[in-house]
Order: structure tokens, then sequence, then C-alpha cells
């Protein structure tokens, strides 16, 4: 049984950081395949969607001013969440933790410089690499949170786009 652990190496190497990575970006994911359904509903009611935008007067007005909303803000979500995908990385102490910083070394020298830290050494490298990656973590999740907005404002023009083009579809 270990006797004594730094209480900072113990939070250090249990904070979890790895998960928020993919929360973030499955979510971000889910939200393209979310819109690429959109689009493609969108498409196949392309011809109920023509005859809108060939009739002129009100109905045409409507249909192109939603179908221009829709995918404008479709558009800046997809931008919104492909910054949440791969975001700015910030600047960072270098830290044998990252794999950037690791693959500048040869074996041999990544090797030699692990082995040949002393413990307060590797919790610097740990401490950096945590903050480092919950930097990234937060502003993925900001961009997310912007793409979340974008989404919502889409998925309601689409709504209300489906709506009118449904009643036509089956009131003539």
């Amino acid at each position: 049984m270990v006797r004594y652990l730094d209480p900072a190496a113990v939070l250090a190497c249990r904070t979890p950081l790895m998960e928020h990575f993919n929360s973030a970006d499955g979510k971000a994911a889910g939200i393209l395949t979310l819109l690429g359904m959109m689009f493609t509903i969108l498409a196949r009611t392309g011809s109920t969607v023509g005859t809108f935008l060939t009739a002129g007067g009100l109905a045409k007005f409507a249909a192109l001013s939603l179908l221009i909303a829709f995918t404008a803000v479709a558009l800046a979500t997809v931008l919104q969440i492909f910054r949440t995908i791969s975001p700015r990385f910030p600047k960072a102490p270098p830290s044998l933790m990252f794999w950037g910083d690791i693959i500048r070394l040869s074996r041999e020298d990544y090797k030699a410089q692990v082995q040949s830290m002393t413990p307060e050494q590797a919790l610097e490298q740990l401490l950096n690499y945590n903050h480092t990656t919950s930097t990234i973590c937060s502003e993925k999740f900001k961009q997310l949170k912007r793409g979340m907005k974008c989404f919502q404002i889409a998925a309601i023009i689409w709504a209300v786009l489906m709506a009118v083009v449904s009643y036509r579809m089956f009131h003539g």
C-alpha cells in the first residue's frame, strides 16, 4: 500500500479531460448529420418548392426568403461546427504529453528525457498538458454553443418551410 501520494500529482493524474473532446466532437457530428438529413428532405420536396418559386407573388417571396434564410443559417452552423471539430490551438509550453512535442524528438531522445525526469518535472509536464487541454475543450464548447444556436434557428426556418411545403403537397 502506498503510504504517501502527492495530492497535486493525484489531482493532475485524475483530471478527466479526454472525454470532453469526444463529447464536443460527437455533438458537432450529430448536428452535421441532422443538417444533412434536413437538406436531403428539402431536396426530395424540390418539385413542390419549385411550384412556389414559379408561382410569383407572395408565395414566391415567402419560399425564396425561407430558402435563403435556411441556407445562410445552415452555412453559419456548418462553419461553427467545423470550428468546434478543429479549433485553433493556443500557444502552450512544450509538454512530453502532447503527441506533437513527442514526435519532434527521436525515440531515443524521448525515452532519455522521460527517464531523466524528476517527479516534479513530470508533474509540471502533466499540468501543462491539463491546462492546455482544458483551454482547447473550453474553446470547442464555446464554438459548439454558437453552432447549436445557429442550428436551432436553421431548424425553425426549415420546419416552417416544411410545414408550408407539406400543406401544399396535401392540400393542392
